[in-house]
């Protein structure tokens, strides 16, 4: 595979030091010239002691090791500048706050804190709140939306896509209900003031049993939608508004399925959302039903490689093979 993110520090060449060679990303193999014990960020990886490692979703940033071998740095979605926001369900999802209490599987989702910026994903009512689910995708953990009226608050006012010529919202989502419930099944949003004006919408299911993505640039512009058809599988979703450009992109599991051009070319309006969620809308009307297992947020171009990177790494919860560039 034509690809490295490694980071190759102090390669021993005294005796018999391992020397560890591969792809420094999630889901790729690690091999070294040794069958010894693996470290990742100095803490032995339990049960790991041959001559290869595969790289675990858990990895990402951390430095890996063998005993006096070179080291290898994971990837990280913050290696990429554009990335604004970043839930993984790894990570910082709680059941109670202050102090903060990890979820365990079953219970109430009451915040869930994303890896870039902290910024929290919150729901103070308890019967609005998602659900933890241990194993929920593919033996990985997830949070379960029910489809009547769970849905997570995003801290506003929020400027991320505020003057921007670029955004991305991308998900790993496996509708459970994707030709029922609800007409629409929002699973990311950032509205300027209403959910009847987009900024960027990404949705598991509207306009029948669709994916789509919706968006408008300006404040008084008129919004535009793609979407292509929907299924009831895991996969990785993005809404692409390239606003300079003027095109809206749907993409699924890396591949473009459908594009609209936006109704003007340009940056965003420099105002902020006023409304912003995770898995629905407060009005109930848009909750989604299903499984997420992350959730990103990029407010600049990214290049063709590095939107692989995040596509690659969000697939890998649910056993996608999405392919680098």
């Amino acid at each position: 595979m034509n690809y490295s993110l490694s980071n190759m520090l102090g390669r021993s060449s005294v005796g018999s030091a391992p020397v560890i060679s591969g792809t420094a990303f999630p889901g790729e193999t690690l091999t070294s010239t040794n069958a010894r014990q693996w470290y990742a960020d100095g803490n032995a990886i339990s049960g790991q002691t041959s001559s290869t490692y595969v790289v675990s979703l858990s990895d990402i940033g951390k430095v890996i090791t063998q005993t006096g071998s070179n080291a290898l740095t994971i990837w990280h979605p913050n290696t990429i500048s554009g990335v604004a926001r970043f839930w993984t369900s790894l990570s910082n999802v709680y059941n109670s706050v202050t102090p903060n209490v990890l979820a365990t599987d079953g219970q109430e989702v009451r915040q869930w804190t994303e890896i870039i910026s902290n910024t929290n994903a919150d729901q103070s009512v308890s019967i609005l709140r998602p659900v933890y689910r241990a194993t929920g995708q593919s033996s990985n953990p997830a949070i379960q939306f029910d489809g009547a009226n769970d849905y997570l608050n995003l801290a506003v006012p929020s400027n991320v896509l505020q003057n921007k010529t670029a955004g991305y919202l991308i998900c790993g989502f496996r509708d459970n209900a994707h030709t029922g419930g609800n007409s629409s099944h929002i699973l990311i949003q950032y509205s300027n003031n209403t959910l009847s004006n987009p900024r960027l919408i990404l949705y598991s299911r509207r306009g029948g049993n669709n994916f789509a993505a919706i968006a408008r640039r300006l404040d008084a512009e008129a919004a535009v939608l793609a979407g292509s058809a929907n299924n009831g599988n895991y996969n990785v979703l993005a809404a692409h508004a390239d606003y300079s450009g003027g095109n809206l992109y749907l993409r699924v599991n890396g591949v473009v399925t459908a594009t609209t051009a936006l109704t003007s070319s340009g940056s965003t309006s420099n105002t902020p959302s006023s409304t912003a969620n995770l898995g629905g809308y407060a009005s109930f009307t848009e909750t989604t039903s299903g499984f997420m297992t992350a959730a990103c947020v990029v407010n600049a171009s990214v290049t063709a490689t590095q939107l692989s990177q995040i596509e690659r790494y969000i697939g890998l919860f649910g056993g996608l093979n999405i392919p680098l560039v």
